[in-house]
């Protein structure tokens, strides 16, 4: 014969496996390095020491021109040369950059009838 207990589950079971954050109070999967609700880092996982890279991993610097980075409308756009093959480029076409809006069915406001106010007092 089966007893009552047999057919109800804990409702505590539901957090088996899980955490909570010690900054927000989140309930989230244990383990889980970073708060998915406040982003507070729960573990060193991401401080973890590695090699540097050699020299042949590491970008080759640049010389930068702050000019080509000016906000002067005057000045020129500088050109600019990416490594890697012209495949990867792809040009944008199509479209519009006018981002002014115009509306067809423009908003008309029509007169409202508003009541005059009254003053409530006691009888």
């Amino acid at each position: 014969m089966k007893t009552t207990s047999d057919y109800m589950t804990d409702q505590l079971d539901a957090l088996v496996g899980k955490e909570s954050c010690p900054v927000c109070g989140t309930i989230s999967d244990k383990g889980t390095i970073r708060c998915p609700e406040c982003g507070t880092f729960h573990s060193g996982a991401h401080l973890e020491e590695r090699a540097a890279p050699t020299p042949e991993e590491r970008n080759r610097s640049r010389n930068i021109d702050p000019v080509d980075y000016s906000i002067n409308p005057g000045s020129a756009i500088a050109d600019e040369e990416f490594e890697g093959d012209e495949s990867s480029v792809k040009d944008w076409s199509g479209g519009s950059t006018d981002f002014s809006f115009v509306d067809e069915n423009p908003v008309t406001i029509k007169e409202q009838n508003i009541p005059e106010s009254e003053e409530v007092v006691k009888d």
